[in-house]
Formats: C-alpha cells, structure tokens, sequence
C-alpha cells in the first residue's frame, strides 16, 4: 500500500529548470540500489533530503516528511535518475549542474551557514545564474535605511523576481519578496524594508 501511494505522489511532482520535467518514472523498483556519490550530492542523507526538498511543493514536502528512511532512500534515488536528461550516458547532467550551482553557492554566498543553505544559496540551486541583478541601497524612509538589497531577475524560461536584504550588514540577505514562485513567500511588510521612494517598476 505505501509502494502504491509513493508512486502517485511521485508522478505528480516538477521542477523548473529550463522547462519543466517528470520527476520520476511510472514505476519505481522494489529494491534499494546502493547510492553512491556519483548518485547524489552529500553523503549526509538529511543534506540530500533537504537539497531535493527545493523542487517540492508542500503537500510533497509533507508527503515525504511521512516516509521511512528506506523510502525516502528510494524517493531521493528515483529524483535524480527521473531526472537524468540522456539517461543512455554515464554522466547525469541534471546532477552535475546542481553540482556546479552548490559549488558556486558554497563560494559567494556562505555565511554562518554554508552557502547552498541561505536563501540566495536556495534560489540560485532552483533557477540558476538570474538573469539581471540590480543592487542597491534602501533609502531614509526605510525601516532599515542604508542596507543593502539585491533583486534578482530571471526572464527566459521562467518569469521570476526576488528581492534580497541584508539588514545586518553581514552578508547574509535574506529573501523578504518573491513573485512568480509559488513555494517561496513575501514578508508581510517587504515595501517598508525598503522605503516609501522604493521604485515599484525596478520589479519589472
């Protein structure tokens, strides 16, 4: 009965990288392979759970929280084998851009926590590279005036925007805005981190 109900929660599941894609085949085999690193990222199995946790909605998210260890093995495995562009060569592209995305993450963006795990980190790894940035300054009628903010554009195959503060000064910004992204929310009072001259249109 589980086996049956793992494999309709799976067939339901996409994510967005260049266009959407079936994350997981009809069928999901009754045993475990092994799964070395070539197949997945960490070797903590908690870090793979939540890197995969990026591209699911949250009935999915609840769905798997549900799962018994050997399950959720199984589900991570089928993730990245669903998603294996040319499943003919040995190499899985979609896992070595991943890769690549939490490499470049781990260098820019780690704070207190290792990059791919901040709110840009978690961004970047969904979508890639935006395709504009505009940084900026809040202005004096700002709740916090004088921090830095990024927005962040993505306007090829997907109609996204997200706003980043950093109200400490850090170098930990915070997503405070998010608009074409359904998974990711807005801070209830987002315009007033920015100031009452915020330019709306620097959002489109």
């Amino acid at each position: 009965m589980k086996k049956k109900y793992l494999i309709m929660a799976c067939c339901f599941i996409f994510i967005f990288i260049g266009k959407n894609t079936n994350l997981f085949p009809e069928d999901i085999p009754d045993e475990v392979s092994e799964m070395n690193n070539e197949q997945r990222v960490f070797d903590d199995i908690d870090d793979e759970y939540k890197l995969i946790n990026y591209f699911l909605n949250s009935k999915q998210k609840k769905y798997c929280r549900s799962l018994e260890d050997i399950d959720k093995r199984k589900f991570i495995e089928e993730f990245w084998k669903a998603n294996d562009p040319n499943p003919i060569t040995e190499k899985n592209e979609f896992l070595e851009e991943i890769k690549f995305r939490i490499e470049y993450c781990n260098r820019y963006f780690t704070h207190f926590n290792p990059g791919w795990k901040t709110d840009r980190g978690r961004i970047y790894i969904k979508y890639g590279k935006p395709y504009e940035i505009l940084k900026e300054i809040t202005g004096v009628s700002a709740k916090y005036p004088q921090k830095d903010y990024h927005i962040w554009k993505y306007r090829i195959t997907n109609y996204l925007t997200f706003i980043f503060i950093d109200i400490q000064q850090h170098g930990n910004f915070r997503l405070i805005f998010s608009d074409g992204d359904d998974a990711e929310g807005s801070w209830a009072d987002w315009l007033n981190y920015l100031g009452s001259d915020f330019d709306e249109g620097k959002l489109y």
